[in-house]
């Protein structure tokens, strides 16, 4: 054990002056496509276990070093921010601890490599949040007249990089997963996955942070039209996707529920929030109505732009980001990390924000075909429609739009223009 343990450090300190070098090699790799049928079954057999755990230890480096020497080619000076800064450091270390450790053999091998891949998911949270304050610090130091253009590229870097960050934490999530057998789980793939149910959750702990913060919550109804039982909206999907998306849709109607409606000096009566579940041939579709005032037109689009926020946010005065905008900011972006790793129960401590939620939560959709859409009455509410493809029977039989999707191809778009090849 003495002996490998100086093997192992003499390759980390060779390994370690040669990051850069290793970083580029790795990331001119192309990422393997590996098809949600293959995840369903490795989550499924104990036996692929260690194929499964050969095939991160090589597959996890190279999609890693992608998004390390993109962040590295970024205009504006935004990989010289310290949040972003902060996100390649963290994602060079993962690199280089993996290329240290030996694919795994044996029983050991696989028990260490299984608590790697736990440490590295629960390390990797923070990655949101600390993206975001590198944003934040940049954006002070953009002239007016750069900002559209930074706003339209940082969307764009973002849409990349977290619908890559997704498929990382998927494709390592389904391993981790899988090592404990759980009934109608594949990992983590739920072969009868029960929306109302899961709405109900969410539903829950968004009453909860709206009361939290605004003192009342509007009621939610939810709705099964008699054409569609609750055996028909069963499918296959991810829970905790599932969970995060809601509670992001159900969060922004409570608010602006309240916002419109509610009055401290009077008994105001809110309207309640209304969730329609139908199940199609092709997709489940999700719809929250809502009676909060609506979207002005004019904003229709900018909904969907990282940091764009109908909700107030602190404002710095003085040109640079407060102490208060940045616990603000830590506190928004914390417990949204918490909704994504499946942290229902963990108490909220931010209601709006930024603008995260609703962008990311589209983009959890569009990772396996679905997509979420917006029809707003200015003046009286908006309807949220969630679209999520079914994931075939038990990820067999894919409809078109899932085989079409990052999910089951590289987990990445094409790149963006102006993108500078690394």
């Amino acid at each position: 054990p003495n002996a490998s343990h100086a093997s192992s450090a003499i390759r980390r300190k060779a390994l370690k002056k040669n990051m850069d070098v290793i970083l580029g090699a790795l990331a001119t790799k192309k990422a393997t496509p590996v098809s949600l049928r293959d995840l369903y079954r490795m989550g499924q057999d104990p036996s692929l276990r260690f194929h499964h755990a050969q095939f991160l230890h090589r597959e996890v480096p190279i999609r890693v070093s992608q998004r390390v020497m993109e962040l590295k080619c970024l205009p504006f000076k935004l990989s010289e921010s310290y949040g972003v800064r902060e996100v390649i450091d963290n994602y060079t270390s993962y690199v280089l601890d993996l290329l240290t450790m030996d694919i795994p053999q044996d029983e050991n091998d696989l028990d260490m490599f299984q608590r790697y891949m736990q440490y590295l998911l629960a390390d990797n949270t923070e990655v949101v949040q600390t993206m975001a304050l590198g944003v934040i610090q940049s954006r002070r130091d953009i002239k007016q007249q750069e900002q559209d253009d930074f706003g339209r590229l940082v969307d764009l870097v973002l849409v990349r990089f977290f619908t890559a960050r997704i498929g990382l934490r998927f494709i390592v999530e389904q391993f981790v997963s899988s090592a404990d057998y759980k009934a109608g789980f594949a990992g983590v793939i739920e072969s009868f996955c029960n929306p109302v149910h899961i709405a109900q959750r969410a539903s829950e702990d968004a009453s909860q942070l709206c009361k939290q913060h605004k003192g009342v919550a509007p009621k939610v109804h939810f709705i099964t039209p008699k054409a569609n039982t609750l055996d028909d909206l069963h499918f296959t999907y991810i829970p905790h996707h599932l969970h995060y998306m809601l509670t992001e849709m159900l969060k922004n109607s409570m608010r602006a529920t309240v916002d419109t409606h509610y009055r401290e000096d009077e008994k105001s009566l809110l309207p309640p929030i209304k969730i329609v579940f139908v199940a199609g041939s092709e997709d489940i579709t999700i719809k929250v109505i809502d009676e909060g005032g609506g979207i002005r037109r004019s904003e229709m689009k900018a909904i969907w732009n990282f940091f764009h926020s109908t909700a107030e946010a602190p404002e710095a005065t003085d040109g640079l980001t407060t102490s208060a905008e940045m616990g603000h900011w830590l506190d928004v972006l914390k417990e949204r990390q918490n909704r994504e790793i499946g942290g229902a129960s963990v108490p909220q401590s931010a209601l709006a924000g930024y603008g995260v939620g609703l962008p990311l939560s589209r983009l959890f959709a569009r990772y396996f075909g679905g997509d979420i859409t917006l029809s707003s009455m200015e003046g009286f509410g908006t309807d949220t429609y969630l679209h999520i493809p079914r994931l075939g029977s038990n990820c067999e039989a894919l409809p078109e739009p899932v085989q079409q999707s990052p999910g089951e191809l590289d987990s990445t778009y094409k790149p963006y223009p102006g993108f500078t090849p690394y």
